[in-house]
């Protein structure tokens, strides 16, 4: 889904806005600690939770815009 119709969704809907803003945060989160050469196991196992975190937070973001657009999905 495109960031730009997510960003419209933020500025009608407080729950969509928040989850984007969580998403975000863990990007950069991502991000940050991909630019290392070297990743230690804990920081190596982190990452992996952040990117679960992350589509998590894509699937629900997903799931409210279609269903502010009307489109029920299981």
């Amino acid at each position: 889904m495109e960031r730009e119709v997510i960003r419209q969704f933020s500025q009608k809907y407080p729950d969509v806005k928040e989850l984007f803003e969580k998403h975000q945060a863990l990007e950069n989160e991502v991000s940050k600690i991909s630019q290392k050469i070297y990743l230690t196991p804990e920081e190596e196992l982190k990452l992996k939770q952040l990117k679960k975190e992350k589509l998590y937070i894509k699937e629900q973001l997903y799931r409210l815009i279609k269903k502010y657009e009307g489109i029920e999905i299981d």
